[in-house]
């Protein structure tokens, strides 16, 4: 059976899924995070921290947010 136009099969999806693990943190962290990324773009409480996550990782031992934040012409 054909998809129809504009619909994505069920094998299309799996193909684009990533794999995953699960990550377990205490409740009221799971809640603060949730209550910062209210009125942001972040859909989940997972996409912000796999954000922060990559964030953090890939800055260098020894550089700050703010300098991060200058050397990207985003402050003085």
């Amino acid at each position: 059976m054909r998809p129809m136009p504009g619909k994505t099969s069920r094998k299309a999806i799996g193909a684009k899924r990533r794999d995953y693990v699960t990550l377990s943190v205490p409740k009221e962290l799971y809640g603060k995070a949730e209550q910062a990324i209210e009125g942001t773009g972040f859909r989940s409480v997972t996409e912000y921290v796999v954000f922060l996550l990559r964030e953090s990782l890939l800055m260098k031992p020894g550089n700050s947010v703010r300098e991060r934040l200058r050397a990207l012409g985003y402050i003085d």
